[in-house]
């Protein structure tokens, strides 16, 4: 008959088991998707916001520095895609200058959105100022909902 073991006879079991799964928090939190430095140091996510009024969407994206020429707005059935890019723009004068930080992100950027059905995109406008592009978006006409009523068959 084997002796009966305690639960504190296996604080080696248990120790081993924390530090694996202290290990693992460790690596998952040291991956490049948790660090400082960005993934992708080519892009940056403008920040949007889009708002419903009763007769419209209103959809404002934030993009100083990045041009309208530089700016794509498409439609593909219900998706509305914004990409475009924001271009750096280095100029030395002299050989003593340096630039010691860099906090401005350069780079492109992608956004999509799935468009509620009730919209009409024929109609859809964009125009920028001062850094921030509105998008809007007109709702369509109201549908009328229609009844079919249900007839009953004479039996054949």
């Amino acid at each position: 008959m084997k002796p009966i073991r305690r639960w504190n006879d296996r604080e080696d079991i248990m120790k081993s088991f924390r530090n694996e799964m202290n290990n693992m928090f460790q690596r998952f939190f040291d991956d490049s998707f948790f660090s400082d430095k960005p993934i992708w140091k080519d892009s940056f996510t403008p920040a949007c916001n889009i708002e419903e009024k009763r007769n419209k969407y209103i959809v404002e994206l934030e993009v100083p520095g990045v041009e309208p020429d530089d700016i794509e707005i498409e439609i593909d059935e219900n998706v509305m895609t914004i990409k475009g890019e924001r271009k750096q723009q280095t100029e030395t004068k002299d050989d003593d200058s340096q630039m010691h930080i860099v906090e401005h992100n350069y780079g492109s950027f992608y956004r999509s959105f799935t468009l509620p059905d009730n919209v009409n995109t024929d109609e859809i406008d964009a125009h920028d100022k001062n850094g921030i592009l509105y998008i809007t978006i007109p709702k369509q006409k109201e549908r009328k909902v229609r009844r079919i009523k249900i007839g009953r068959r004479q039996s054949e």
